[in-house]
């Protein structure tokens, strides 16, 4: 299943603010769409941190999305305004689970899209 989402987030760092919207894609390994469909919560039950319109005291330190059901983090890109990109590493031998977390660099502020993958 293929989607996207915007969601903002505003943190202060260093009292200046940054904003981070996101993208996302995930495959189900084999599942049919009615199998997924069946698995699925309201709104599709993905739920990332930071949250959508999350206010925040600071820049996030990581990223989580966490899953109806067990997945692995394949990807995630941030790219700032500017469409300079931002390195974030993601572990290839992370097993799969209901909850994804792979840390963030230190942002400076400004806005960041963030595009990311999961599969299982």
């Amino acid at each position: 299943m293929n989607r996207s989402i915007l969601a903002s987030l505003a943190a202060a760092a260093a009292l200046a603010p940054v904003s981070l919207a996101h993208a996302q894609s995930h495959s189900h390994a084999g599942m049919s769409a009615q199998e997924h469909a069946a698995m699925q919560a309201p709104a599709d039950g993905i739920v990332t941190a930071p949250a959508d319109n999350a206010m925040l005291a600071a820049a996030p330190t990581a990223f989580s999305a966490t899953f109806p059901h067990a997945m692995t983090l394949t990807s995630l890109r941030l790219t700032g305004a500017a469409g300079q990109p931002v390195d974030v590493v993601v572990s290839s031998e992370a097993p799969p689970a209901t909850t994804v977390t792979a840390p963030l660099p230190a942002l400076a502020p400004g806005s960041y899209s963030a595009a990311w993958a999961a599969k299982g």
